[in-house]
């Protein structure tokens, strides 16, 4: 008799079926959406009685009568009569648990799909002092069952024997067309007699657990009670979960710095190769400035992206991560998202491409939305070098207002705005959605454990993989987009370009290189179109090359600098050369600097709120599944960053 081919991990979260998913698939395994679905899950394939079995890892769920979206679908997965049903399961209990776990077991039975129970978590049901009877819980539900710990067992042949031994379980207390009734459930139908059957299923499960466990007196009271008694009080439970997350996110700063910089390095020692073996011209400029531009813009987010999830995994592993999100559920849910929302919004402090992919981690689809939707307000650290340059040509270093330091206060204040807007967008897109019921918040709080280290470094690497596999195309292609607009425009103004430019290179040699790039920038299709749109952005107190600069960052806004620093053709390292510069330039119509503090002002405005990240959009396209997202922030949070801009800007003047 051959095996079922196909087999489902279903259980409760938190129960230890990622880990034994991990532990029975090594490498093997990948992330895709459930067939029909945008429910994410992890699919490996696992080896055993000379067959390979593909082994799907299903998001945890506590009940198939469930009224949340994704839940859902996962209900819709195993209850569906096609070929993309699982053809058995895997059923992971948690055996210190084993009442809240068999209410799921007990629904899961009468679908009659063949079964197999795995019981992990042994050692903390001992610490409990729960004894359980393994032969006689098998033989209540009818279905081989055995005790297997994945965090710390490294054997896996009585799990993977246990793939070739599954039956049909049985029907714990009577029969109640469950398929049916969860069909109408999920429409919004009343079901009659519900509560009585979760009732009698209890009754039943009663029954077994006095059958097949006992229950020992334990002394002393556990670990995980003590530190519970700080990290969930309603006090000290913040003071501490804004420790942590200062420590997460100081590290993903850190941390990542210095393999940030060697890819920076590698880049560009593969930039100088290139050049130094291709003869100059526009294929070995594509290939530096368009290719491998964009592929360094997609590779040097990987190590924040690995930092962020795997300190995240770690937390999440240790069992810390479920009571952060129970302490900041009640502030989270009345701006229209929930607990797991709080991580992706720190986060986007960070960089808003792993707090997007981070929004995974919420189950309700609107409330991962509407957190995904205000990540971008999150002032990012890419935004910081624009806001160091504009306030450094504005704002002298020694001038105060008041008691505070002008560049900071003005820093600062652009932090606060994005946090404020954010708040009422979604307070906003609540109000929008308020006829949609809210979701369920059903936490246990698990014990907490030492993280497996392994598990949580293989996780972060699939994440960034996925980055790279899906985002990183879409990033490449506008770079090379970018890279076109720069560096080809109309003939004439090209070769008008190149010309002056040959002249000033008999006058002034040392600097014909930067002039020559300035040149051909202005007459290049993105010069063009920032002079198009210098009459839309001059009311905001810009000029055209400030247009260039707006258009090119749109690869990464930190691009914004590196563009100044071509505009007016400094090459230096740091921005001192740019600031003065900037400074030197008067307006001609009121004598006063261009690049005033209203200039400054408005701009740090725009950068606060405008949706100029073309990667957070390529990450944001990815999530959703569509444009449709992305390109309405886009316009959305350009149309507030403009008006936002013109405001601060005229009031400044």
């Amino acid at each position: 008799m051959s095996l079922p081919s196909s087999f489902a991990l279903v259980g409760n979260p938190n129960c230890g079926k990622s880990t034994l998913f991990n532990r029975l698939t090594g490498l093997s395994q990948k992330t895709s959406n459930l067939p029909g679905t945008t429910v994410e899950a992890s699919i490996g394939e696992v080896k055993s009685a000379g067959q390979t079995i593909s082994l799907i890892d299903l998001p945890g769920i506590y009940s198939l009568y469930t009224k949340s979206e994704d839940e859902g679908l996962v209900v819709q997965h195993l209850i569906r009569n096609d070929e993309s049903r699982p053809e058995a399961i895997i059923f992971v209990m948690d055996a210190s648990n084993l009442r809240r776990n068999l209410l799921l077991f007990s629904q899961v039975a009468e679908l009659q799909i063949p079964c197999a129970c795995i019981l992990t978590m042994t050692d903390t049901a001992v610490r409990r002092g729960i004894d359980i009877d393994l032969l006689a819980l098998q033989a209540a539900l009818g279905v081989p069952c055995i005790a297997f710990n994945p965090r710390k067992e490294k054997n896996i042949s009585s799990v993977l024997a246990l793939f070739n031994t599954t039956a049909k379980p049985n029907i714990i207390g009577s029969p109640t067309q469950l398929p049916e009734r969860i069909v109408e459930y999920q429409k919004g139908t009343k079901i009659p007699g519900l509560s009585e059957e979760t009732l009698r299923r209890y009754i039943s499960i009663e029954e077994i657990i006095k059958k097949c466990t006992t229950k020992r007196p334990v002394g002393l009271k556990s670990l995980t009670l003590k530190i519970d008694r700080w990290t969930t009080n309603k006090w000290a439970g913040y003071f501490i979960f804004a420790a942590i997350m200062m420590v997460l996110f100081q590290g993903v700063f850190s941390l990542a710095k210095l393999p940030m910089d060697a890819i920076e390095i590698a880049f560009q020692y593969i930039s100088t190769a290139i050049e130094s073996w291709l003869p100059q011209g526009q294929i070995s400029n594509f290939i530096v400035q368009g290719l491998i531009g964009g592929l360094e813009g997609v590779v040097v987010f990987v190590p924040q992206i690995f930092i962020l999830f795997f300190l995240i995994g770690l937390l999440e592993d240790s069992g810390y991560m479920v009571r952060a999100s129970f302490i900041t559920d009640r502030l989270m849910r009345k701006l229209g998202l929930n607990g797991r929302s709080i991580i992706p919004l720190v986060g986007g402090f960070a960089c808003a491409i792993p707090s997007i992919m981070a929004t995974r981690s919420i189950k309700s689809k609107r409330e991962r939305l509407a957190t995904m939707i205000v990540v971008p307000l999150m002032s990012c650290s890419a935004r910081l070098p624009v806001y160091v340059l504009l306030v450094s040509v504005a704002i002298p270093f020694s001038q105060f207002w008041g008691p505070f330091h002008a560049q900071t206060f003005v820093i600062t204040s652009a932090y606060m705005a994005g946090i404020v807007v954010a708040i009422l967008l979604a307070f906003v897109f609540n109000l929008l959605h308020k006829k949609e019921s809210t979701s369920e918040f059903i936490l246990e709080l698990p014990a907490y454990q030492i993280p497996r280290v392994q598990t949580v470094l293989h996780q972060a690497w699939l994440k960034c993989l996925s980055f790279l596999s899906e985002a990183g195309k879409v990033i490449i292609v506008i770079s090379m987009i970018l890279w076109f607009l720069s560096n080809f425009g109309p003939s004439e103004a090209m070769k008008k370009a190149e010309n002056e430019a040959h002249i000033i290179q008999q006058i002034n040699p040392s600097q014909s290189a930067d002039i020559e790039t300035t040149l051909r920038l202005e007459a290049s299709y993105a010069g063009h179109l920032g002079k198009w749109i210098e009459p839309a952005i001059e009311p905001l107190g810009y000029d055209w090359k400030t247009g260039i600069a707006l258009i090119t960052s749109f690869a990464a806004r930190e691009v914004f600098v590196g563009t100044m620093a071509t505009l007016f053709q400094s090459s230096e390292d740091n921005t001192q050369g740019i600031i003065e510069k900037m400074q030197a330039i008067k307006n001609p119509k009121t004598g006063k600097p261009l690049y005033g503090l209203p200039y400054a002002l408005s701009l740090i405005v725009f950068y606060a709120f405008a949706l100029q990240c073309m990667s957070t959009m390529a990450v944001m396209k990815r999530e959703t599944g569509s444009w449709t997202w992305p390109i309405a922030l886009f316009l959305i949070y350009g149309i507030i960053a403009y008006v936002g801009a013109y405001m601060v800007y005229h009031i400044a003047n």
